[in-house]
């Protein structure tokens, strides 16, 4: 078996494990048991970003990144699940998460005001660790966390399901297509500095099959049957409509690439190769969210404006 192969099996059990897992609780009807999962990934994730900051010798954005990344997704996972006996039906999943980043930005910003006033910390350090601290926080556990939002409707979390095979899949095909054709056409790479691997070929040659393969899923009887009636709200007709795949699934398409290269930039920027070694193939759980956080922040996001 060749590297490339290997690789292209490793990515590929990776994936099926994610969404295994997510289809799983849902299909067992079991809405606790998918938000346990989301949070458990959020978490690992966390984890994972305070040893790449560990490595960096990073302490001051650290603990505070650490404890909101650990206690953010189990809270609003308990405000979904619980609203109609804990919060009477007040929980407003939205309102709620911009107002713990909010709390979360003042935080950043007064732990760095009282090192540069009593720790001898410069601007230049004190601005460096609140940029660190709040994007510890921000990508990809708090825009991932927003897969929470779509445990208020079953017709939602299916939905959300297919989007996450969707984005993994553009991965998948743009490693396939870049192995078999990246390079002969055009030589330029598509990310030279950023991830020098990926290839224009590979990318065009993704949104081609992940465009078809997205309409194929989306119009099989048995997943109508999951998603519900055209109309209801993250329904089959959003995903079936021409208006959906000549416009907003290159969106989609283009904010999967965004994520991945979001992550590399990242551990380019910390140095470091891996974010983990969890998953054969991948890296961590950080390499396996960071995609999806950019999708699914943008899905519910536009979902909830419509």
């Amino acid at each position: 078996m060749t590297p490339k192969v290997k690789t292209f099996l490793e990515r590929l059990f990776s994936t099926v494990v994610l969404l295994s897992l997510l289809g799983a609780a849902v299909g067992f009807n079991e809405p606790a048991g998918y938000a346990v999962l989301i949070c458990l990934f959020c978490n690992l994730t966390t984890v994972e970003w305070h040893n790449m900051l560990r490595s960096r010798a990073e302490t001051t954005s650290r603990p505070l990144a650490l404890a909101a990344g650990l206690v953010y997704p189990w809270l609003m996972a308990a405000g979904v699940l619980f609203n109609d006996e804990w919060f009477n039906g007040l929980f407003q999943f939205a309102p709620v998460a911009l107002g713990c980043l909010v709390f979360y930005a003042l935080a950043c910003f007064f732990c760095e005001l009282i090192r540069m006033d009593y720790k001898g910390r410069t601007g230049a350090q004190a601005l460096a660790s609140v940029g660190t601290g709040l994007l510890a926080f921000v990508y990809p556990v708090w825009l991932f966390a927003f897969a929470l939002a779509a445990l208020g409707s079953e017709y939602a979390v299916y939905s959300l399901l297919w989007l996450i095979l969707v984005t993994k899949m553009s991965d998948i095909w743009a490693y396939v297509c870049g192995v078999l054709t990246g390079g002969r056409f055009i030589s330029r790479r598509f990310s030279p500095t950023v991830s020098p691997k990926k290839t224009w070929e590979g990318i065009i040659g993704s949104l081609i099959i992940t465009t078809l393969v997205a309409w194929l899923i989306s119009g099989m009887a048995d997943f109508r049957a999951f998603l519900g009636q055209p109309g209801e709200f993250c329904g089959l007709a959003v995903y079936t409509s021409p208006v959906f795949f000549l416009v907003l699934m290159p969106v989609l398409f283009v904010l999967s690439v965004a994520g991945d290269l979001a992550g590399s930039l990242i551990k380019r920027g910390l140095e470091v190769k891996d974010s983990g070694s969890l998953l054969p193939g991948i890296g961590g759980i950080f390499d396996l969210i960071d995609s999806p956080a950019f999708t699914v922040s943008f899905a519910v996001a536009v979902l909830g404006i419509l």
